[in-house]
């Protein structure tokens, strides 16, 4: 269907990425998304999958899983988007793994390649991206609830 259409939604495509419990939350969250007008756009596609954008994150899908990354088109709140998620006690667990390396070879070359030290709820973790560090890898249900609670405060 992607191939017949130039800039899907995100529900027309989402079926042919997840199924069950993912889809069900990514449809979820997109829905609530539009609700809060917080609209995902369309952005690229590649040999792994389809992003898309919003004014608070991006939304990765992937063959069987896919993302959400605070940070979105308004650069100026970037780190007003990232730092609520780093200082919630809530989703301590699920930030602390969530964290994204930061690699040799990655086009952000945070910090020489070298990456930066990240606070979670006063715990640091060493060599993280500094671009986008905090990435959601298939949330469920209850932290989305979460998630969402965290972006209204923010926005």
């Amino acid at each position: 269907m992607l191939e017949n259409k130039i800039k899907p939604k995100v529900e027309e495509i989402a079926s042919e990425y997840l199924d069950g419990e993912a889809l069900d939350n990514l449809l979820d969250f997109v829905a609530w998304m539009r609700e809060k007008r917080m609209t995902p756009t369309f952005a690229n596609k590649s040999s792994i999958g389809v992003n898309y954008t919003s004014r608070i994150c991006y939304l990765k899908l992937r063959h069987g899983s896919w993302y959400i990354w605070p940070a979105g088109r308004k650069k100026e709140r970037f780190h007003e988007y990232v730092y609520g998620f780093l200082v919630c006690e809530a989703l301590k667990e699920l930030v602390s793994t969530s964290l994204a390396p930061c690699m040799k070879g990655c086009s952000h070359q945070c910090n020489g390649g070298s990456g930066y030290t990240v606070t979670v709820c006063g715990k640091d973790f060493e060599n993280k991206c500094c671009c986008c560090p905090v990435r959601f890898h298939n949330p469920d249900a209850e932290a989305l609830k979460i998630i969402k609670k965290v972006f209204e405060k923010t926005t």
